[in-house]
C-alpha cells in the first residue's frame, strides 16, 4: 500500500513539472527569411514565450527618447505593420537590444497622437505611433512597382516586385526580401519560397515611391564596416531602423546611406550590395533579371553568385 502511495506521489510531481507554462501572447509567425536566427521558412507560426517578469498590463512605450513623438496618417479599419505587443513591452523591460522584432499585419482601431489603438488578434492595445507602417486602403499596383506588404501565406512584413497587374488591386508579386535560394518550399511543394510567386489580398500593399520610406534600405556606417538596416519610420534627423536580426535601433540620418530602391545595374560592373543578410560589400555583377527585381552578384572568393534584391544594391 506504501509503495503505491509512493508511486502516485511521483507521477503527480512528475505531471506537475512537466505541464507547459500559459502563453499569453497573440500566435505570431516569423518570416525575416532572411536570416536563420529568426526565420520560420515554412510558414508556420511561432508563439512569442511572454518573459514571467511582464506585467502584461503593461503598457508599452517607445524606448527611444531621442527619437520625435510622430503622428500616424492609418485610418481606422485599415491595415498597419506593427510587431508582436509582447515584443513592445519586452523592449521596455528587458532592453531593446535583448528583444527580436518582427512586423505583422494587425489592425488600426482608433489613431491618435503620439499612441493609437490597435487590434491584435485577441486585444485591443495602445501602441507608439513609431513602431505603425500603415497599410492605407485602395492601392492599385502595376507590373514592375516595388510595394510593401507581408508574406501573405506566411507573415511578415516583405518588400515585393510585382509580375502580373492584370488585377491592379490583387496584383501577383515576387517577394524580395525572402533569400532567392532559400531551400523552404512553397505550397506547391516545389517552387522555393523565395522564388514564389504569390496574388495579394486587396488593400494589403503600398507602394514604395522614395528612398527612406518604411521597408526600404539604408546603409548605416558602423565603424569599418556598412550594414543594413530597413527603415521603419523617419522623423527630423532621426532614423528609426530593424536590422537582418531583428534588432531596432535609432540612428543619425546622417550616418544612414539609402540604397536605390530599383537597382540600374549592368553586367561586368563593380557595385556595393548586401552580402550575408547584414554586411554592404563590394562585388561584380554577373546578370540582372529586372522581372524579379534580383542582381545576381559575385562576392571576392565566394565560388557560387548570388541574387541580391532590388532596393538591396548601389554602385
Amino acid at each position: 500500500m506504501k509503495r503505491l502511495s509512493l508511486v502516485v506521489a511521483l507521477c503527480a510531481i512528475l505531471t506537475a513539472c512537466s505541464k507547459p507554462e500559459a502563453n499569453t501572447s497573440s500566435t505570431t509567425a516569423n518570416t525575416n527569411a532572411e536570416n536563420s536566427n529568426v526565420a520560420n521558412t515554412t510558414g508556420n507560426t511561432a508563439a512569442a514565450t511572454p518573459s514571467p517578469t511582464i506585467d502584461p498590463n503593461l503598457q508599452a512605450t517607445f524606448p527611444f527618447k531621442d527619437f520625435p513623438a510622430v503622428e500616424t496618417i492609418a485610418k481606422a479599419g485599415e491595415v498597419v505593420l506593427v510587431p508582436s505587443y509582447l515584443w513592445l513591452q519586452q523592449a521596455n523591460v528587458n532592453g531593446t537590444d535583448k528583444t527580436t522584432m518582427i512586423w505583422y499585419h494587425q489592425t488600426m482601431s482608433a489613431p491618435d497622437k503620439e499612441m493609437s489603438e490597435v487590434k491584435f488578434m485577441s486585444e485591443t492595445r495602445k501602441v507608439p505611433n513609431a513602431y505603425i507602417v500603415p497599410i492605407p486602403a485602395g492601392a492599385t499596383a502595376k507590373k514592375g512597382d516595388i510595394l510593401l506588404t507581408w508574406w501573405q501565406s506566411g507573415s511578415g512584413m516583405n518588400r515585393a516586385i510585382v509580375v502580373d497587374d492584370a488585377t491592379p488591386t490583387e496584383p501577383v508579386v515576387h517577394y524580395l526580401d525572402i533569400a532567392y535560394d532559400n531551400p523552404a518550399k512553397s505550397k506547391d511543394g516545389t517552387t522555393g519560397i523565395g522564388q514564389m510567386e504569390e496574388k495579394l489580398k486587396p488593400n494589403s500593399f503600398v507602394k514604395i515611391n522614395n528612398m527612406m520610406e518604411p521597408g526600404t534600405t539604408v546603409a548605416v556606417q558602423d565603424g569599418a564596416d556598412m550594414k543594413k538596416a530597413q527603415v521603419i519610420r523617419v522623423a527630423g534627423d532621426k532614423v528609426f531602423t530593424s536590422s537582418a536580426s531583428g534588432r531596432i535601433a535609432v540612428y543619425d540620418k546622417s550616418r544612414c546611406t539609402p540604397l536605390p530602391i530599383k537597382s540600374a545595374a549592368k553586367a561586368g560592373e563593380t557595385v556595393k550590395a548586401v552580402w550575408a543578410s547584414m554586411f554592404i560589400r563590394e562585388g561584380t555583377v554577373t546578370k540582372v533579371d529586372p522581372k524579379i527585381g534580383r542582381v545576381f552578384i559575385k562576392f571576392g572568393t565566394d565560388k557560387e553568385d548570388k541574387a541580391v534584391a532590388f532596393g538591396d544594391v548601389m554602385k
